[in-house]
């Protein structure tokens, strides 16, 4: 039961992404016929296309951490001693987390802006304006965190021995 709720939670960015991509899917697919076809529009379909944008890009952040995928220039790497490669991919590791807990905590500020001013949707008036922020700081929570996660295992990986791999 523990490993199963462990393998769910690992796993939370693909499920918020599949859930946004296929949400975004029917309503634009949905805005794109009443237009053209029907000759009307719905008024929250963009902000709704909008919000999902942001939710998947900062959803992406963390599944991109959580795969080692994120675009980085690796020229002092690849062109060093391996012990001093692994210095500076550390530090850049570190410096990775600690930019991911900075802009978590600015946009959380932000966060708690937007419900003091009680801002909403112009389009979607019953959606709270902090909704669409808080991606922002779950993402760059999910970046600091898959990145620590990141450096763990490769760390584990790296202190076994060759031939106890597999054992």
């Amino acid at each position: 039961m523990k490993s199963r709720l462990l393998f769910h939670l690992d796993r939370w960015e693909e499920y918020l992404l599949f859930i946004f991509m296929v949400l975004m899917l029917i309503v634009l697919s949905l805005q794109v016929f009443t237009r053209y076809v029907l000759g009307f529009s719905f008024s929250w379909a963009e902000q709704f296309a909008r919000f999902g944008f942001v939710w998947l890009t900062m959803t992406g952040v963390s599944l991109a951490a959580k795969k080692g995928m994120h675009l980085k220039v690796d020229f002092l790497p690849q062109n060093l001693s391996r012990p001093l490669a692994v210095k500076i991919s550390f530090f850049s590791d570190v410096f990775v987390v600690l930019f991911g807990v900075y802009m978590a905590h600015l946009i959380f500020k932000t966060v708690l802006m937007q419900i003091r001013l009680h801002q909403v949707f112009s389009s979607i008036p019953w959606l709270p304006v902090w909704t669409m922020y808080i991606a922002g700081v779950l993402g760059m929570l999910g970046l600091s965190f898959r990145t620590l996660q990141r450096m763990i295992m490769e760390k584990r990986q790296s202190a076994v021995p060759l031939g106890k791999v597999g054992d």
